[in-house]
């Protein structure tokens, strides 16, 4: 066995093509140097009403007519090498959905001395799934150098099985290895098929195999042993099946095993003649295949890769009756009967017995949309659901669970108990006709309806719990939050979506002194608030006469300053009026006014004064101004601290003459009546009485 590449040069004719039923077509063939007649079998396994089974574990053989003729099935073939004492295959096999002891295949260790011991690989075909495994010998040798991805853990020897296989047959040398056809230098050479030596000579053939889409499943048997038909070598048999369509092929029990039986036709090839006998051989294992409305089978193909799930729940779980195409019914047709009563008016029935393994049984297929914990309900029957002891088994989340309950007397739903289901498919509810115990007859279990109902926290019971969010269930959280879609909801904000939910209002902090915000409110934004009247700080312009609050009330004036600030005995209020004096119509010409009387810094004026000047005069030759808006203490006191003396002088100049010396008069005389002292900030020498 070298490597994979091109077939050699067998030549093909077709002598005839037939279809008995949809999906299952027979084509004759005949091939020259040497004559060999094969016929070749296309199960197309997504055409409706097809599904495929195999041999359940036997205790005796059958040759492949009177098993299929048994089970009703439209095709079959024989399949694996077997041994006898007691019966069991050089591989694994899978029968009707069961797995064969572990005692009739070849992978129990107590035959770990024979020469066939786990060589084996095989095809397998599950609920809307088909899948194999390649040999030991290609797993060892060719799964790093061709580069094996696909398969049942293709790179590792392994007796473990999928879950839920209902038909499987083993097989080997490989033929067809991932669409690479295995090729020899020469068909005797001993490379030529290390694994197995009766591979170098011809002798009659079966394989099986599949199509790189996994949609048809391929068997052929060749004969041989005979002079209108020499057989195959191992190559030959690896060719035409790689010219005829396989991408994955396995070489099963040849010889006098080699046969194919038709419904209606019986066998297609001599398999006596393969056998070298008047007689057919009896083998430990078939495939078949049912076809059509026979059967009871389902119309919905069973093995379709690309089949949608039969039914899936929703999150709150659901009804799988016996009407819907994921319950199924396995062994004898004729053992199963079917009853207008149960949920929707329908029921099937078998009766329980014991035995080494189920016979008749069935199942209902569960595909979750959502994984969750799920209570199993069964309806029963009182007048149907007669036996006391009916075996359940739970397939869910990769774990099998045997459940047995007293249906007896009951009518309606009958729970299993609660299970945890994963999302998805590949788990089931199987109901199972085997006891351990000797039965009465007729005791009658029940297949009818099952309910999958939802327990706990779920998505859709109307409550956001659990760890539940608006992104894992809308139906129950609300839609998440979106900035754009319009509603300022979940958690946005105007900082974090101005767009949905607005500008933000003012607020302290944002650097911004806006709204209703003031120095007093937010220091932060608008900064410190201007010194105030009752701020509690005497600062700026403030004074206790302006803001007796902040800076306290004014220091306390004297009698005489009290007498002085309110005598109008001078007439100063009215009479310093000037502007309404005729005389001093013209502002330019009438006497300036400052808020104090300054008087002349020449300390060596005199007591008499030449004169009072006027706004236009030099300030040291007299008064420059007078401002009668002044106190009349300030005034007096700006007076007595420039003069030398309190004897009025006399004299002036200009139209403000006159008035100028009124005034000093006037003022004069009120100085008079206050001390010098009380002018003074300081000490001042004594000074001489006025002189009036």
């Amino acid at each position: 066995m070298g490597s994979a590449g091109p077939a050699a040069a067998v030549s093909l004719k077709l002598v005839s093509k037939k279809t008995s039923w949809a999906g299952v077509e027979v084509r004759h063939y005949t091939t020259t140097s040497p004559k060999t007649k094969l016929w070749l079998a296309r199960i197309a396994l997504c055409a409706k009403g097809v599904h495929v089974t195999a041999t359940k574990a036997p205790s005796s053989l059958a040759s492949t007519g009177s098993w299929a003729a048994k089970q009703a099935v439209k095709l079959a073939t024989n399949g694996d090498f077997y041994k006898t004492g007691p019966v069991r295959v050089y591989g694994q096999a899978v029968g009707d959905g069961n797995p064969w002891p572990l005692k009739q295949t070849g992978v129990w260790s107590g035959y770990s001395w024979e020469w066939f011991y786990k060589k084996h690989g095989w095809i397998a075909l599950l609920h809307d799934d088909v899948t194999f495994s390649h040999s030991q010998w290609i797993k060892k040798n060719k799964a790093k150098s061709w580069g094996l991805k696909q398969g049942w853990k293709p790179k590792t020897v392994t007796t473990s099985l999928p879950d839920g296989v209902v038909a499987l047959v083993s097989g080997f040398p490989e033929l067809v290895v991932e669409g690479k056809q295995v090729t020899c230098s020469s068909p005797t050479a001993k490379s030529c098929f290390p694994d197995r030596s009766d591979m170098r000579a011809r002798h009659p053939r079966t394989a099986m195999g599949l199509t790189a889409d996994r949609k048809t499943l391929l068997l052929m048997v060749v004969d041989g042993r005979t002079s209108i038909s020499k057989g195959m070598y191992g190559a030959e048999l690896a060719e035409v099946m790689f010219k005829l369509g396989a991408w994955e092929a396995f070489n099963v029990d040849g010889g006098g095993s080699s046969q194919m039986w038709r419904s209606g036709s019986g066998y297609l090839n001599n398999a006596k003649g393969n056998n070298m006998s008047s007689s057919y051989r009896s083998v430990a294992n078939h495939w078949g295949v049912f076809a059509g409305s026979s059967a009871g089978k389902s119309s919905r193909p069973g093995h379709c890769v690309s089949s949608a799930p039969c039914q899936v729940l929703p999150p709150k779980g659901g009804v799988i009756d016996d009407k819907s195409t994921c319950f199924q019914t396995f062994g004898p047709p004729k053992y199963w009967r079917t009853e207008k009563a149960g949920f929707a008016g329908q029921l099937r029935w078998t009766n329980a017995f014991k035995t080494h393994q189920p016979s008749n049984w069935a199942w209902w297929r569960i595909h979750t949309s959502e994984a969750g914990t799920y209570r199993i309900d069964v309806h029963v029957d009182k007048k149907w659901s007669v036996h006391k002891a009916v075996h359940y088994r739970v397939q869910a989340k990769g774990k099998a669970y045997d459940k047995t309950v007293n249906p007896a007397g009951k009518q309606g739903w009958l729970t299993l108990g609660q299970y945890a289901f994963a999302k998805g498919g590949e788990q089931w509810l199987r109901i199972i006709d085997q006891t351990t115990k000797t039965v009465a007859k007729n005791q009658h279990i029940v297949a009818d309806a099952i309910q999958v109902v939802r327990v706990g926290a779920w998505c859709g019971n109307k409550t956001c719990d659990g760890g539940e969010t608006c992104k894992s269930c809308v139906t129950d959280c609300g839609a998440c939050a979106s900035c754009g879609d319009g509603k300022c909801n979940g958690g946005e904000s105007c900082t974090s979506c101005k767009q949905d939910c607005g500008v933000c209002p003012p607020k302290c902090g944002d650097g911004q002194c806006n709204g209703a915000e003031t120095c007093s409110s937010c220091k932060k934004d608008c900064g410190a608030c201007p010194p105030s009247c009752g701020d509690a700080n005497c600062n700026g312009d403030e004074s206790c006469a302006t803001c007796p609050a902040d800076c306290g009330p004014c220091p306390p004036v004297d009698a005489g300053e009290a007498d002085v600030g309110s005598s109008d005995s001078l007439g100063l209020a009215d009479s310093l009026n000037m502007a309404d004096s005729p005389a001093m119509a013209d502002g330019n010409d009438g006497v300036a006014l400052p808020d104090v009387v300054t008087a002349g810094e020449d300390d060596a004026q005199d007591e008499t004064s030449e004169g009072v000047g006027g706004a236009d005069e030099n300030a040291n030759d007299g008064l420059t101004g007078i401002d009668v808006g002044g106190t009349p203490d300030a005034v007096a006191q700006n007076v007595a601290g420039s003069s030398s003396g309190c004897t009025a002088g006399g004299g002036g100049s200009g139209r403000a003459g006159g008035w100028g010396l009124l005034l000093l008069v006037a003022l004069a005389l009120a100085s008079c009546r206050r001390r010098w002292s009380d002018f003074s900030p300081v000490s001042a020498p004594a000074r001489p009485p006025c002189r009036r």
